[in-house]
């Protein structure tokens, strides 16, 4: 028996819509207050690139890039899990993002406000594109296996990869 559960915005409490995103499933708000990432599917989402982010969105991260520390511990916990129902904890994305997000304790998942997963990927991809240029000028070559791989993995776990391979494997 396949027992369907009906996800609610935090914030409006209307039923979240489930739809198909870089190949995963998210929940999104109907009402645009925002959507629902499940467990750890962000960090595929960043990772696979599919999504066409606008560049008006890229114009904005990169013109306000400069590190944000931001105490998120004295933020107020606004936003409930729509899984377990447990007080979200507030992060700074990438530490220093400035684009605080909202993180279930229990490992369900996150609550981003509207625009704040393309956020997320332009800050993702301005700072990879970065580091690419970063090593270039310094002669740093990076092993990749093919276009494709560098594409689902992100520079930073082809970095991990081409490290373990040089030293460990």
């Amino acid at each position: 028996m396949k027992i369907a559960m009906e996800i609610r915005c935090p914030k409006c409490k209307s039923t979240l819509k489930r739809v198909e995103y870089e190949d995963l499933f998210i929940f999104v708000c109907p009402r645009g207050d925002g959507s629902w990432v499940n467990g750890n599917d962000l960090g595929e989402i960043v990772k696979r690139r599919d999504a066409k982010i606008s560049q008006k969105i890229f114009e904005a991260v990169e013109k306000d890039i400069s590190p944000k520390n931001i105490e998120t511990q004295v933020l107020t916990k606004d936003i409930k899990c729509p899984i377990c129902g447990a007080d979200c904890e507030k992060i700074n994305y990438s530490y220093s993002s400035g684009i605080i997000i909202d993180h279930c304790p229990n490992g369900c998942g996150v609550w981003l406000d509207s625009g704040e997963l393309e956020k997320i990927q332009a800050f993702s991809e301005f700072w990879d594109r970065k580091a690419t240029e970063i090593m270039a000028e310094k002669g740093i070559v990076l092993d990749f296996d093919d276009e494709a791989g560098r594409k689902r993995k992100g520079l930073f776990g082809n970095l991990l990869n081409s490290i373990y391979e040089k030293f460990l494997g």
